[in-house]
C-alpha cells in the first residue's frame, strides 16, 4: 500500500518591521516636543521641510529587509495593512504641512471669528461692558493678569486708573450669562507697593476681557496673558510684557522693556533703556533703542532691527549674532540675513543663510554654512575673519593704505584682479598670501567648494 503523499509545508511570508519602526521614531519626535527638548519652532520646521527624511528611512529598512531575505533564502518581508495606511497618512499628512507653511493660521481663525480657545468654543455669546476709575496713592508697580483678552495701556492726565472692560461670555443661556458678568466687576487691589489687576480666578476665567486702561505713566508696569494681544505706550517706568498666543507691542517707553512670547509678533519702538526679547515669534520689529538689545527668540518669518545706540545681540535657533552698534538696520528671515550701517566688533554665526554686511567698520567674523558670505566695509578697516562651507566669498574693500591676506578655497578659486597679489588657482586648494602697502588689518578668508572674490570699492 503506497504512502500518502506529503503535504508541502507552508511557510507563511513574514511581516515588515518598518512600519512599527517609523511608528516609533514618529512617536520619539512628538515626545521630545511635548517633553520641551525641542521647541515647538524647532518641530515646526524640521516637519515642514525634512518630513520625507521618514520616506527615505522607510526606503531604506525596506531595501536591507530585502538583500537580508535574499542572502538567507528567506521570503522579502510584506507590508501589512496598518503600514500602507501608515504611509499613506505620513504623505499626505507631510505634504499638507509644507503647502500650509506660510499660511497665517492666526489671522485665518481672526477672519473667520474662530476662539482658539476650546473651552469657550461652544455656547451662545453674550456682551457686557463695565467703566470704572481708581485713584492710585502709594505703590511703585502696576500688574495686570488675564486668562482671555487683548490689553491696550495709555497714559492717564491724573493719578487715577481708568479702564474700559469689554466682556465676552460664552453661555447656554441669558441667566448664566448675567451671574458671570455680576460676578466679574474688576477693581486693582493693593498689595504693598503693588496695584493688582487679576483676571484669572474664580468666574473670572469664564470670559474673555478686552481692556482699555490709562494708568499713571510714572509707575513699572507688569501684564500678562494667557491669549491676546499686549499693546503699551507712553510709560516711564519698566515694562515687563507676557503672552502665550498673541502679539506684544510697546512703544515710547523710557524704562527697561521685557517681552516673553511663546507664539505671535514682536514690535518694540522708541525705548530709552534696555531691551529683552525672547520666546518664538512669527515676525519682529525693534527700533530707536537707546540702551541695550537682546533677542533671544526663533522666528518663522521677518525681523527687522534698527538703530540700536548700545551692543546688540541676536540668537535663534540657527544664529548667533553680536554687535557694538546698529546705526542703520538688519534684516533677517526666509534664509537671506542683510545689515547696514554698523559697527564692530561684528560676531555672526549662522547656517543655511545668505549674509549680506554692507558700510560695517570694526573687526568682524563669520561662521557661516549653505550660503554666500558678502561684505562691504568701510573705515576704520578692521579685522576681517570669514570661514564658509559650501558657499562663496565676497569681499569690496574701501581705499585703505594696507592689508595683509590669507585666503584660501578648497575645491574653488580665487579672484583678486584689483589688487597685485599672486594667487595660486592650479592646485586643488587655491591661496593668496600678501601684505599690501604696509600692512594693516588682518583679513583671512577661508570656503569650501565656494569662490573667494576680492575688489575694490
Amino acid at each position: 500500500m503506497s504512502a500518502p503523499p506529503q503535504v508541502p509545508y507552508y511557510r507563511p511570508r513574514p511581516r515588515s518591521i518598518v512600519g512599527p519602526l517609523v511608528l516609533i521614531t514618529i512617536g520619539i519626535l512628538f515626545l521630545l516636543r511635548t517633553t520641551g527638548v525641542i521647541s515647538f519652532q524647532g518641530f515646526r520646521t524640521w516637519m515642514v521641510h525634512y518630513w520625507p527624511l521618514l520616506l527615505i528611512f522607510w526606503g531604506v529598512a525596506k531595501l536591507l529587509e530585502h538583500v537580508w531575505a535574499r542572502q538567507h533564502g528567506e521570503p522579502t518581508p510584506r507590508l501589512g495593512a496598518g503600514a500602507v495606511v501608515l504611509l499613506v497618512f505620513v504623505i499626505l499628512f507631510g505634504t499638507g504641512v509644507t503647502r500650509t507653511a506660510d499660511w497665517n493660521w492666526r489671522g485665518i481663525s481672526t477672519d473667520i471669528g474662530v476662539d482658539d480657545d476650546w473651552e469657550n468654543m461652544f455656547g451662545n455669546h453674550y456682551d457686557f461692558t463695565d467703566n470704572f476709575a481708581q485713584p492710585v496713592t502709594g505703590g511703585s508697580e502696576i500688574k495686570v493678569l488675564s486668562a482671555r483678552g487683548d490689553i491696550s495701556v495709555t497714559s492717564s492726565e491724573d493719578n487715577q486708573i481708568h479702564a474700559i472692560v469689554r466682556k465676552s461670555v460664552r453661555s447656554d443661556s441669558q441667566e448664566n450669562a448675567n451671574r458671570v458678568n455680576e460676578s466679574t466687576h474688576p477693581k486693582f487691589i493693593q498689595q504693598g507697593s503693588l496695584w493688582v489687576l487679576d483676571l484669572t480666578s474664580g468666574d473670572f476665567d469664564k470670559a474673555r476681557f478686552d481692556l482699555d486702561l490709562q494708568l499713571p505713566r510714572q509707575l513699572a508696569l507688569s501684564m500678562s496673558t494667557r491669549r491676546g494681544n499686549l499693546s503699551v505706550s507712553q510709560r516711564d517706568g519698566n515694562v515687563d510684557l507676557s503672552t502665550d498666543h498673541g502679539n506684544l507691542s510697546a512703544e515710547n517707553v523710557k524704562g527697561a522693556t521685557s517681552l516673553h512670547i511663546r507664539s505671535g509678533s514682536v514690535n518694540v519702538k522708541t525705548v530709552i533703556g534696555n531691551v529683552r526679547v525672547d520666546g518664538e515669534v512669527e515676525d519682529g520689529s525693534v527700533s530707536d533703542v537707546t540702551g541695550t538689545l537682546e533677542f533671544n527668540a526663533g522666528y518663522n518669518g521677518t525681523v527687522q532691527l534698527s538703530h540700536i545706540t548700545q551692543r546688540l545681540h541676536l540668537k535663534s535657533v540657527r544664529t548667533d549674532l553680536q554687535l557694538a552698534k546698529l546705526d542703520g538696520e538688519i534684516s533677517m528671515g526666509h534664509g537671506d540675513i542683510r545689515a547696514s550701517e554698523f559697527a564692530g566688533p561684528v560676531k555672526l554665526n549662522t547656517r543655511s543663510n545668505e549674509v549680506h554686511f554692507e558700510n560695517v567698520s570694526g573687526d568682524v567674523e563669520v561662521e557661516n554654512r549653505n550660503g554666500i558670505v558678502s561684505i562691504r566695509p568701510k573705515t576704520p578697516l578692521g579685522n576681517i575673519d570669514v570661514n564658509n562651507v559650501r558657499g562663496g566669498i565676497e569681499l569690496e574693500l574701501p581705499p585703505v593704505p594696507g592689508f595683509r591676506l590669507d585666503a584660501e578655497s578648497k575645491d574653488g578659486t580665487i579672484d583678486v584682479n584689483d589688487f597685485s597679489i599672486s594667487v595660486d588657482n592650479q592646485r586643488r586648494d587655491a591661496t593668496a598670501r600678501a601684505t599690501i602697502g604696509k600692512g594693516g588689518p588682518d583679513l583671512r578668508l577661508r570656503t569650501d567648494r565656494g569662490t573667494i572674490q576680492i575688489r575694490k570699492q
